[in-house]
């Protein structure tokens, strides 16, 4: 019997502190939050991207084709409209002729395009289109080539010099 009552004294011992240890317990919810700011990067692999039609040939008046190319990458499903803007050359267009400067009045006429056979002439969002797209996520990055041509038979008439335009490449979200 004194077994009894002692292995008893233990199971309401133990049941004493069980419950003691069950009601002296408090808790909290914790909110974890984060933002995901929009964002996007142009690389280029440089501080500027290089469009070099080279040393034209007034001769032969043909038309001088080229190409470069970029990459970008925005927060993913983040709308985006890829601009160029006209330039700064006076009088530049991008919808019909942008001009290369030399001084003095001297220019040549070119086009930035969508396409290699220039017929999407690349625009600044007003007077030509510019690309619309959708971000695809700062970890996949997009490749996108512009092409361009310069008007050979424009060229013909050029005075001898260094032309050149400064254009800015947006990605506008």
């Amino acid at each position: 019997m004194n077994m009894k009552r002692k292995l008893l004294g233990a199971v309401a011992l133990f049941a004493m502190f069980s419950a003691f240890e069950a009601n002296a317990q408090s808790s909290q919810n914790i909110n974890v939050t984060a933002q995901v700011q929009p964002t996007c990067v142009i690389n280029g692999g440089a501080a500027t991207l290089d469009f070099d039609f080279g040393v034209i040939d007034t001769a032969t008046g043909a038309d001088v084709p080229q190409s470069a190319g970029f990459t970008w990458r925005c927060t993913t499903g983040l709308a985006v409209q890829i601009e160029l803007d006209s330039g700064d050359t006076p009088g530049s267009d991008p919808a019909t002729a942008r001009l290369l400067d030399a001084g003095g009045g001297n220019v040549l006429q070119y086009l930035l395009c969508h396409d290699a056979s220039c017929t999407q002439p690349w625009g600044d969002g007003t007077t030509a289109p510019d690309v619309a797209t959708v971000g695809g996520g700062m970890g996949n990055p997009t490749n996108e080539t512009i092409y361009g041509v310069l008007d050979g038979t424009f060229a013909q008439g050029a005075a001898p010099g260094s032309y050149q335009e400064t254009v800015v490449l947006s990605l506008n979200f």
